[in-house]
């Protein structure tokens, strides 16, 4: 029984959704967490052994059907993106308003961020930007976009927020020893992966408000992109700044 064009296209929309679905699901399921230990705290451990694990599971979860499913999208892509900053933003929040997220990190994973996010700008304004991710040389390329390296960040991300949970939840009023070493892998892990992209796309910053960008040829692969997602791009720019700064402003009054 042949299927007609409208439903074929019907069909695929709905398949591109689930991915976005699951990666809304944890942030859901993240900031969902938080709000029961703030109104439960006898239910850290639960959220600790199953809550945070679950969250970045479906990190992985939600890549994994985009390309069984053969739906990667650019839109897609950025939704995953967007879903990684919140996730980050809700558990780091907690933690660093209960003192066990030191100033240092906060600014060497949001320095990092930004920086990336700003040469991110650059490459959809030159259409270097495609479903698979950010074109980058392909001696780099695995350090930022392969299953292996984002797989070991997500899990180093999951294993440092889990520990702050345990934690939290005997009582720890500054960080552990464990919990300082995963601090330091999880920041030197994200310097490691932005340096492909700084080093790419860095040098080029001069040029973003000029013309010559537009000269430069679209790899093959890329797609031309329209001017409402790259200005997506930069409004991620200054969501980013938005959440370090709410961040620092945290740290700061629990300083004071």
């Amino acid at each position: 029984m042949s299927h007609s064009p409208t439903q074929i296209s019907m069909t695929t929309r709905c398949l591109r959704i689930i991915p976005s679905a699951v990666s809304g699901a944890r942030v859901l399921i993240a900031a969902l967490l938080i709000l029961m230990i703030d109104r439960w705290p006898d239910s850290m451990l639960i959220a600790a052994c199953v809550g945070v694990p679950l969250v970045f599971v479906l990190d992985a979860i939600d890549g994994i059907l985009a390309r069984h499913l053969h739906c990667q999208t650019l839109t897609g892509s950025f939704v995953d993106i967007a879903a990684d900053r919140a996730v980050e933003f809700i558990f780091l929040q907690h933690f660093v308003g209960a003192g066990l997220v030191p100033g240092w990190f906060v600014l060497i994973f949001y320095f990092r961020i930004l920086l990336t996010d700003g040469c991110r700008v650059l490459a959809f304004r030159m259409d270097r930007v495609s479903a698979n991710g950010i074109q980058l040389p392909s001696a780099l390329r695995p350090l930022v976009l392969s299953k292996v390296s984002r797989s070991a960040y997500g899990a180093l991300k999951g294993i440092l927020f889990t520990v702050l949970m345990f934690g939290m939840h005997h009582g720890d009023a500054s960080i552990s020893l464990p919990g300082r070493v995963l601090m330091f892998g999880v920041a030197a892990f994200s310097i490691v992966r932005a340096s492909p992209i700084v080093i790419t796309y860095f040098p080029l910053i001069k040029d973003l408000l000029g013309a010559d960008l537009l000269t430069c040829p679209r790899p093959s692969g890329c797609e031309v992109i329209p001017w409402s997602t790259k200005i997506l791009s930069c409004l991620q720019l200054g969501s980013d700044f938005c959440l370090a700064t709410w961040l620092l402003l945290i740290l700061r009054s629990r300083l004071s």
